[in-house]
């Protein structure tokens, strides 16, 4: 019996170490770190910006007097009806802004258009049927920088409203008409 008892003991003891056995446990992945918080995240700083009153009176008459030679060639351009030599002055945004269709269309919808029975379809179009009549005589009595290479071309009427012709950007050497967006 004391064989028995010892095969039974040992067979519990074998039973009790396999039921015990098998792979070991990976550890648990340590946690991850918390995110930081929303205080500490930087975030890119802000483009400075852009003071008028920072130019100098030098720069803004000598800017405005390219702005007037450019604006005197322009007009020059615009009563021969040059469309090609206009398309030059112009920055490419400018270009591609007055050649979408909807831009086109929704400028065909107004009331000077609509009665001569315009529907501008291209920039050509636009040139021949709403700068050639509006701005062969552009005066430019003021500018306004909105940036250091870009200005608002001005006119001031004789009831002193001020009316912006032209959004001009300095491209290299040369001023070119923008979008002024």
């Amino acid at each position: 019996m004391r064989t028995v008892g010892r095969c039974l003991f040992t067979a519990i003891v074998c039973a009790l170490v396999l039921s015990c056995a098998g792979t070991p446990e990976e550890p648990a992945p340590p946690p991850a770190a918390p995110p930081p918080p929303a205080s500490a995240v930087q975030s890119p700083a802000p483009a400075p910006v852009f003071d008028p009153s920072m130019i100098s009176a030098e720069v803004k008459r000598d800017t405005m007097e390219e702005v007037k030679a450019f604006i005197d060639e322009v007009n020059q351009v615009i009563r021969r009806k040059d469309y090609s030599a206009w398309k030059g002055y112009l920055t490419p945004d400018y270009s591609a802004f007055y050649s979408a269709p909807e831009v086109l269309a929704e400028m065909s919808e107004s009331a000077v258009l609509k009665r001569q029975g315009v529907k501008l379809s291209s920039l050509q179009d636009y040139f021949l049927y709403v700068v050639y009549p509006s701005r062969q005589s552009v005066r430019v009595d003021d500018i306004e920088f909105t940036s250091p290479l870009q200005v608002k071309a001005v006119t001031i009427t004789p009831s002193g409203d001020r009316q912006v012709y032209y959004y001009l950007e300095k491209v290299g050497d040369s001023w070119k008409i923008g979008t002024g967006r």
